[in-house]
């Protein structure tokens, strides 16, 4: 009992709020002076269509109450969303005119008009009448703390992805590089990441890739748990580890499986030609085998790239545990070291 005391009174203190009530017009200003960060990389990437930002702003008004927003503060005036970007992105977007009222069900009059267009009554009540709570988390709060609200705020509606999950869990170096890298062009074309409303930047399939690269790369001969588990695992290894190293060898790995296989890189054999879709075990496979080769020999590759599109199909097609190892199982230990293995002898023994 002395240690749930003990606990309860330590929570009292780690944590200092501070609750505020702002109008519209202060939140949009806070915003888009930059005193309030949006876009923290732990949170989600999707935005709200312009349907559901217009029954926000309808909501305001009407004077129906809206849940609070949540609030990091990281240096004194400046704020990070812990919960309620959405809603913040929407009153700012409309107030500085980015969107036009769609869809509203109890004033349909307002349909199609900005910010600029309602009535000037409206216009003031809607900057200057409603007021949002903001929960503030002050700055001398533990941080884990921060984390925890987060997570427990996030997990009550819609179930976060994994990788949004590893964001906040496991926040610093090596989750900032996860989102340098998945900048890269070749990936995002590998993926279809067209826009920011691509269904695989905003589930962060981008990020999930590259870290599985990583944690494969790091345990393929003696891999011993599930990949989600061992991704979460080498986040907590290597959160504050030399970024430095990870960097290079991702962009070896992949500027390497670009100059050798070129776009179809990633994909698997289909009759005369290649399905159009990346593969994740064929990425593991062939990111890894291509890490673990010298520059030289991924220059002559580059020059006899026909030769080794060739060995690849003939890898997937006429070697049974090559085919079961990228298409059944795929997660199974045996499966990760026979691919890898097997690809890496062969970007060696081909002949070219």
């Amino acid at each position: 009992m002395k240690e749930i005391l003990e606990k309860f009174a330590k929570a009292q203190e780690s944590l200092v709020t501070q609750q505020s009530d702002f109008s519209l017009s202060a939140i949009a200003e806070m915003v888009k002076f930059e005193s309030i960060d949006i876009s923290p990389h732990y949170q989600r990437r999707d935005r709200w269509h312009v349907e559901k930002q217009s029954a926000l702003i309808e909501s305001f008004l009407l004077n129906i109450p809206v849940p609070p927003v949540y609030l990091s503060e990281d240096e004194y005036g400046t704020y990070t969303v812990i919960d309620g970007k959405q809603r913040i992105t929407s009153i700012f977007e409309f107030l500085s005119g980015k969107f036009k009222l769609k869809d509203l069900k109890e004033v349909p009059e307002l349909n199609g008009f900005t910010f600029e267009e309602l009535p000037s009554q409206l216009k003031r009540a809607l900057s200057i009448r409603p007021f949002m709570r903001v929960i503030t988390l002050l700055k001398q709060s533990d941080p884990e703390l921060k984390y925890e609200v987060f997570l427990r705020l996030n997990t009550g509606g819609e179930k976060l992805k994994a990788q949004e999950i590893r964001n906040v869990a496991f926040a610093g170096p090596l989750n900032e590089l996860l989102f340098e890298l998945s900048e890269n062009e070749f990936i995002k074309r590998k993926l279809k990441i067209t826009s920011s409303k691509s269904a695989q930047y905003r589930n962060m399939d981008d990020l999930e890739l590259i870290l599985r690269f990583f944690t494969i790369h790091d345990r393929w001969q003696s891999f011993g748990k599930k990949i989600a588990i061992a991704m979460d695992d080498f986040m907590a290894e290597n959160q504050f580890g030399d970024v430095g190293r990870l960097r290079n060898l991702f962009n070896f790995s992949i500027e390497g499986c670009q100059r050798i296989w070129g776009e179809l890189a990633f994909q698997k054999p289909l009759n005369n030609g290649w399905r159009d879709q990346l593969i994740a075990p064929l990425f593991d496979a062939q990111m890894v085998a291509v890490s673990l080769i010298d520059e030289a020999r991924v220059s002559e590759l580059e020059e006899h790239s026909d030769e080794v599109l060739n060995a690849t199909r003939e890898l997937y097609y006429n070697d049974p545990e090559f085919h079961k190892a990228v298409t059944q199982a795929t997660g199974d230990s045996l499966a990760i070291r026979n691919r890898i293995s097997k690809l890496k002898n062969m970007l060696e023994t081909v002949e070219v």
